[in-house]
């Protein structure tokens, strides 16, 4: 029996993935961290009656649980505490929130390598928007130019998502379309309408009420595109990534970097 620590719980994505984890088995829910609804009981949140177990900010009643794994869907300002303390305490920690930058996840990194706990870094739960990732990578070398359309509700706190840059950085490992944002002659009549541009490929950032989570790769090649698009509707839709996480933490190394190390295409 695992038990876990949902961090974020009272937050729309802590919330859905903590009502699909009670239902589980061979899992027990015996922690919910949150800055809302401190002293509530988890079921009050989650709408199943009373579980005997309180909501709390602190990281030493969470200690007191002596939870397996830390669950986070925070923002990224929460989630680097508790990634570090997670690591000192010796926890598994795996970590849904985005907006975690190129030194950070360096620094947790190194800190995981030097420590007892696993450290398992997720852009996007989403099966579907993973096999996107691996698929976008292996074909990229068959074509002359690629975009990203990345479209999110209106909640969403980072652009790009870092689902966007995870698959810019993936195609970029097989290919690199250019290293220049503008082509030669090409101009911008309104600032940065052309989007973000890293490792080659421009990236163009939606966000929309009536969104959840979106991303379509455009391919490019003379007289031809394609497109390989997946959507999220529903926050349901990350669940399956979820718990293949927590199934799998003790198969991988100190320190992983997206679901797709689970994903053998």
């Amino acid at each position: 029996m695992k038990k876990i620590a949902m961090f974020g719980i009272c937050g729309r994505m802590g919330r859905a993935i903590s009502q699909e984890l009670i239902k589980e088995k061979d899992i027990v829910l015996i922690a919910g961290f949150d800055s809302c609804n401190k002293g509530k009981d988890i079921g009050e949140i989650l709408g199943t009656g009373n579980m005997n177990r309180t909501i709390t900010d602190s990281y030493e009643d969470i200690k007191k649980q002596s939870p397996d794994i830390i669950i986070d869907f925070t923002v990224a300002s929460i989630a680097k505490k508790t990634i570090a303390w997670a690591i000192n305490n010796s926890i598994d920690i795996i970590v849904g929130t985005t907006g975690l930058d190129s030194k950070d996840l360096e620094k947790f990194k190194k800190m995981a390598g030097e420590s007892d706990s696993k450290v398992f870094i997720v852009p996007n739960f989403a099966i579907g928007a993973v096999v996107m990732m691996k698929i976008s990578a292996r074909i990229a070398r068959y074509f002359d130019d690629c975009e990203i359309i990345e479209m999110h509700h209106d909640r969403k706190q980072d652009a790009p998502s870092g689902t966007s840059i995870a698959t810019a950085e993936n195609i970029s490992k097989n290919k690199i379309f250019s290293d220049k944002r503008l082509k030669s002659g090409e101009k911008e009549n309104i600032e940065s309408s052309r989007g973000g541009f890293s490792k080659g490929i421009h990236i163009h950032s939606i966000r929309l009420p009536g969104l959840m989570a979106h991303q379509n790769v455009l391919f490019g090649a003379k007289g031809q595109t394609l497109s390989i698009r997946h959507d999220s509707m529903d926050r349901s839709s990350f669940y399956p990534g979820v718990i293949m996480a927590v199934r799998n933490i003790e198969k991988l190394s100190n320190y992983t970097f997206g679901l797709d190390k689970l994903i053998d295409i």
